[in-house]
């Protein structure tokens, strides 16, 4: 039985914090805002220390601590098998330009996990960020190194937003810039006065960043019997409990995209080609446990005939992506709208085989600030369909509502948001009410609700056990 791991509906970002622009980049540097104004994307900085610059006197070369962050959340269902939860992140960088057209970057984050209750699991990983050596000068940028690139313009689910890799060890409790992880990449930008060029080669696939298998976000439940995005059922249940989950996570496989824009009064498109494997992975059942499934054995027997490979083992097929986004100002409000056509998403038959189909993504959103400047309304509808799939497991059709309701007040030292996911055709919901102070330069704590449910198959049914309650704080530098 061929199974989904990831629902990539609600994997992109259910929080916003992304202001009008054609790219996300993460990690850019210092200096991103020297770009062409009209070709300019939307720089968000997650390395690099000013603070660590004027302490070794020098203007050319940084150093220092980007971000500190901790939280502990405590689970609110006793049917949960985790008691709470301790997460702490922590990420340097180096950063030196030795004239106006060189810039050298590197950069590492630790992340450790504890998790309590019935279920232990812990985990503690060095990880390389943005690590790059990049030459600029006024009409093109050219970088070669670890990289993080996100491609799209909605927030939430960006359906061109194909060659990053996706990092679900916290599934979507993290702002998007959270969710993502820096992959080797040569990427070559060219400016014009209000178009950009993008061209991304990725020499080397790397998998989506999963959590330990102990803990209760990994999206492959052995003791319950579930998967992430399909409907249990008593022989799911009974291969999950005799047998093993694997992923086929081998580097291996250039990928690759190129994205035009353009930037005109009041209005930016973008058109975008890319080819990559899927970075979130799709657990297929094993050939011969399946043969030995329609053969007419138990599960128990079937998975013997696994002869110790894993009874599902997770897939990254190659994709084709064909897309393109809008941006409209109409009057005090945005009107975001993008889309995606893509070859070969990974489906399950009812005759327990992965086969691959054609799908369709898209999104239409609006953002809009109701009252006075110091509250915003982000809200985007959001399908995702199958063509013409054969009879599958898989939903053919999902049409979700997200979006974010943030105000601030005290002067600005205080700030409220709620988070929300809903699917429209099924009963699935997310919500993330949150109160944040700060109060403190660079210093934000924070409090917050994570609340899961839905019926059978859903996300939010297979995390509906995790709802809980999160304290935290988090050091920006």
């Amino acid at each position: 039985m061929a199974l989904v791991a990831g629902v990539s509906m609600v994997l992109g970002s259910y929080a916003s914090g992304a202001e009008d622009g054609d790219v996300i980049v993460l990690g850019q540097g210092a200096d991103a805002g020297q770009l062409p104004a009209a070709a300019e994307p939307l720089v968000e900085p997650t390395s690099g220390s000013s603070a660590g610059a004027e302490a070794l006197g020098s203007s050319d070369f940084e150093i220092g601590l980007d971000r500190l962050w901790l939280e502990t959340a405590a689970f609110t269902r006793s049917t949960s098998d985790a008691a709470g939860t301790l997460y702490a992140q922590g990420q340097v960088s180096a950063r030196w330009r030795p004239s106006e057209t060189w810039e050298w970057q590197a950069a590492v984050r630790l992340d450790s996990t504890l998790q309590t209750g019935a279920r232990h699991s812990e985990g503690t990983q060095l990880d390389y960020g943005d690590t790059f050596v990049r030459y600029r000068d006024d009409r093109r940028s050219i970088t070669a190194g670890v990289q993080t690139v996100l491609w799209g313009r909605v927030d939430e689910v960006a359906p061109t937003d194909r060659l990053s890799v996706q990092d679900i060890t916290r599934f979507i409790l993290d702002e998007l810039g959270e969710r993502r992880r820096a992959v080797p990449m040569l990427r070559w930008e060219e400016f014009g006065d209000s178009t950009k060029l993008d061209v991304i080669l990725i020499p080397e696939f790397r998998a989506a960043e999963l959590p330990e298998q102990e803990s209760v976000w990994y999206p492959v439940d052995q003791e319950r019997g579930m998967v992430l995005g399909f409907q249990s059922d008593p022989l799911l249940q009974g291969l999950l409990a005799a047998g093993s989950v694997g992923d086929d996570a081998r580097p291996g496989g250039a990928g690759g995209g190129v994205r035009f824009s353009q930037t005109l009064s009041g209005l930016d498109y973008a058109l975008t080609l890319q080819r990559v494997r899927h970075s979130l992975p799709y657990y297929a059942l094993d050939p011969q446990v399946r043969a030995a499934l329609l053969a007419g054995a138990s599960p128990q027997v079937a998975v013997a005939q696994g002869q110790g490979r894993p009874t599902f083992e997770g897939q990254h097929p190659y994709t084709t992506v064909v897309g393109g986004d809008l941006g409209l100002v109409l009057g005090s409000a945005t009107l975001r709208l993008e889309a995606a056509w893509l070859s070969d998403v990974p489906v399950t038959t009812e005759a327990l085989q992965m086969e691959t189909v054609n799908g369709v993504d898209w999104v239409a959103g609006i953002e809009l600030y109701p009252g006075d400047a110091d509250t915003r309304l982000n809200l985007q509808l959001m399908g995702h369909h199958l063509m013409n799939p054969p009879r599958v497991l898989d939903q053919v059709d999902v049409i979700s509502l997200n979006g974010q309701l943030e105000t601030e007040w005290g002067q600005g030292r205080w700030r409220a948001r709620l988070n929300m996911v809903a699917d429209l055709n099924h009963d699935n919901l997310y919500l993330n009410p949150e109160v944040v102070w700060t109060g403190i330069r660079s210093l934000e704590i924070y409090a917050g609700l994570h609340y899961f449910a839905g019926e059978n198959g859903t996300f939010g049914d297979y995390f509906s056990d995790n709802t809980n309650v999160a304290l935290g704080w988090r050091m920006s530098f």
